[in-house]
């Protein structure tokens, strides 16, 4: 279930975009917090950073490297970890 535990609105692609910590987000809608439960969110971040840090090294050198390659994987990671949230693969604690 990727919903606010607040105000029932959906977590948007922004609120994990914003976010510094992947395993707590802020709901785009009431403004309150969003908890990311730490077992499945902490190994899904792990194994996105882990393929986004080897992507990174393996296209190290390219030209145009900030605009060619690092906008766009880091884009692609945070959408992956937003569609494991909204599959449910990753689960949003309900409450603290």
């Amino acid at each position: 279930m990727s919903v606010c535990s607040h105000c029932n609105s959906k977590i948007s692609f922004m609120s994990v975009l914003n976010t510094p910590n992947p395993l707590r987000l802020k709901c785009t809608s009431c403004k309150s917090p969003i908890y990311i439960d730490k077992l499945s969110g902490g190994i899904a971040a792990l194994i996105i950073i882990a393929l986004s840090v080897f992507i990174l090294f393996s296209f190290y050198g390219v030209d145009n490297f900030f605009f060619t390659v690092l906008i766009p994987v880091g884009l692609t990671a945070e959408f992956i970890y937003f569609m494991l949230i909204k599959t449910g693969l990753v689960k949003v604690k309900n409450n603290i």
